[in-house]
């Protein structure tokens, strides 16, 4: 058996959702580049809304800014060497990060392996967390939620509002699962997402004689989820609520994202309704009928036709509890569809979320700060903020076809405490001189 028909072996066996395949396997597609539980996603997707990040890595972004042959030699060079300074701020700025989050985190962190010292005395005992103004009940939630928050702005996310949480209740895409979610066991509860991108699935319909056909379909490429329960989780995470939970994840469709969220609860379908329900209810309906054909003529019936009788009893019986087992069948392959695909498409959890996010900033700080610089220099007069930012946008929409909303005030700000650039005429910004 050759390699090449085990590879296509492979990938027809988790397109026909028979398996799951995540490693990448793009040669097998052309431009597709990822497959795995949440279905394909290309190298370069196509995005349903304007980004608040900027989807290119830094390095990478400098070597096209550079192929553009706009900057003079000695412009090139100052562009280059401003990195040297630049790089410092945002190493400094990264440092602060790691040392505030591991301060705030490390008492609400449920993985943590650390033990609190006994205290024999109990006069001298450190005293137990008490709810505050807020309902909370340690005094770290706030400080480290405010600072995740910040981070993830950071990072280029849009947080979602608990109407759009809401709306994908109960619903769910024709890959997903069909959950209830109870909002009243979190304290806290806030998702961020990046990345509103078009999908790929397949899909096997009646109508196109079961081929299989592509659809696209509306997909985050990176979810964040922070919550605080209100009681500790009794199901099989047992998550604590004196802990602050983090959890990453990629590729979601927009539809399955109350599946991020702990405390929900199976929905079957109406389709396997029917399919639990008409088979049993028509065999109890024909036994039910052969029962009261043989309780009216009970009297005149033999030993032989009691013992029918029993035969039929047992049988109604045994449809009922056929009924009862599909019913737990068909929610066990709900709750397996449902791990699958969070397995796959978790990233990380609780501290290396928060780690994560740092080095999402610090590389979404660098990526715009090469992007402004680049624009100031390249530009003969001094720039407003404003133009400034529409040509930013202008640049990320040439290189990687991607409609972004520039933070411009952001980047601005770090070139001014590096000392490259400075304001003239009220709001125009230029390099700086060098010996100014």
């Amino acid at each position: 058996m050759s390699k090449s028909f085990i590879d296509r072996f492979l990938v027809e066996w988790s397109v026909n959702r028979d398996g799951a395949t995540t490693r990448p396997l793009g040669s097998s597609f052309g431009d597709i580049s990822e497959l795995s539980a949440s279905g394909l996603i290309s190298d370069n997707p196509d995005h349903w809304s304007v980004e608040l990040y900027l989807p290119v890595e830094p390095t990478r972004l400098r070597e096209y800014l550079i192929r553009r042959n706009e900057l003079s030699e000695s412009q090139q060079h100052a562009f280059t060497e401003a990195f040297g300074q630049v790089e410092s701020i945002l190493n400094r700025n990264t440092a602060a990060y790691h040392t505030e989050f591991s301060k705030w985190y490390s008492a609400l962190d449920p993985d943590s392996d650390h033990r609190d010292p006994l205290q024999e005395d109990s006069d001298t005992a450190a005293p137990q967390d008490e709810a505050t103004e807020d309902g909370t009940t340690h005094p770290h939630i706030a400080p480290t939620l405010q600072l995740c928050e910040r981070m993830l702005v950071e990072a280029g996310y849009r947080r979602l509002d608990q109407s759009d949480i809401e709306a994908c209740v109960g619903v769910a895409s024709q890959w997903g699962v069909p959950l209830h979610v109870d909002f009243t066991l979190f304290d806290q509860l806030v998702v961020y997402s990046r990345g509103d991108i078009v999908g790929t699935r397949f899909r096997r319909r009646l109508r196109t004689l079961y081929q299989r056909e592509p659809v696209e379909v509306p997909v985050y490429q990176r979810m964040v989820v922070l919550f605080k329960l209100h009681n500790d989780d009794v199901s099989e995470e047992q998550l604590s609520s004196r802990c602050l939970h983090l959890r990453m994840f990629k590729n979601i469709p927009k539809l399955d994202v109350d599946m991020l969220l702990p405390g929900t609860q199976v929905r079957i379908s109406k389709v396997d309704r029917v399919k639990i329900i008409v088979p049993s209810l028509g065999g109890l309906l024909m036994s039910l009928r052969k029962l009261a054909h043989f309780i009216f003529l009970f009297a005149a019936i033999t030993l032989y036709s009691s013992m029918m009788l029993a035969g039929l009893i047992f049988a109604s019986i045994g449809y009922i509890v056929r009924s009862v087992v599909s019913y737990f069948q068909t929610r066990n392959r709900y709750l397996l569809n449902l791990a699958k695909n969070l397995y796959y498409q978790k990233l990380d959890t609780n501290a290396g979320v928060g780690y994560r996010l740092i080095q999402q900033a610090r590389q979404q700080s660098e990526a715009e700060v090469t992007l402004a610089l680049y624009g100031i220099l390249s530009s003969d007069t001094p720039l407003s903020s404003r133009k400034l930012r529409r040509h930013c946008e202008r640049m990320i929409r040439e290189a990687v076809n991607v409609e972004v909303d520039f933070q411009v005030e952001r980047s601005l700000k770090i070139l001014s405490q590096a000392g490259l650039i400075e304001q003239v005429d009220g709001e125009q910004w230029r390099m700086k001189e060098r010996g100014c």
